[in-house]
């Protein structure tokens, strides 16, 4: 398999080893909470919609992505899923704060530094940074 990203990192096959015990520990069988928000928006919407608040309210994001991620249970990879929705929602804002692009990913990459492996610090940074934008730009084109 052969996988293309332009950028000046580089990795080897043994940053992309998958812990079979955490692995296993995560897709265990858990009670799938039903939707309990009435109307047309997912619980992944109303996630969004909460985390945009808070942060614009100045909360701190390592405490949110804890309370996302025992909030929602449901997802095959809670912390992922928080670590994702927080650090997305965060770029946003700062992007429309008029922070330049490098500068959000140095943030995220610091915020993020001691929790994902180094390897893919910054590439994942610079990924979220980039949807970010996409979803800004989107927005005002529409």
């Amino acid at each position: 398999m052969t996988v293309e990203y332009p950028g000046d990192s580089t990795w080897n096959s043994d940053d992309f080893r998958l812990d079979i015990l955490a692995a296993d520990a995560i897709l265990s069988p858990r009670a799938i909470t039903a939707r309990k928000q009435p109307g047309n928006h997912s619980n992944s919407e109303h996630d969004w919609t909460w985390v945009l608040h808070e942060l614009a309210r100045g909360k701190d994001a390592a405490k949110l992505t804890r309370k996302l991620a025992s909030r929602r249970s449901d997802k095959p990879n809670p912390l992922y899923y928080a670590q994702r929705t927080v650090d997305v929602a965060s770029a946003r804002l700062w992007l429309i704060e008029g922070v330049p692009i490098d500068d959000v990913v140095t943030l995220l990459e610091v915020r993020r530094r001691f929790e994902i492996p180094i390897a893919l610090c910054r590439a994942r940074a610079r990924e979220i940074t980039l949807t970010a934008h996409r979803m800004i730009t989107r927005r005002k084109i529409a």
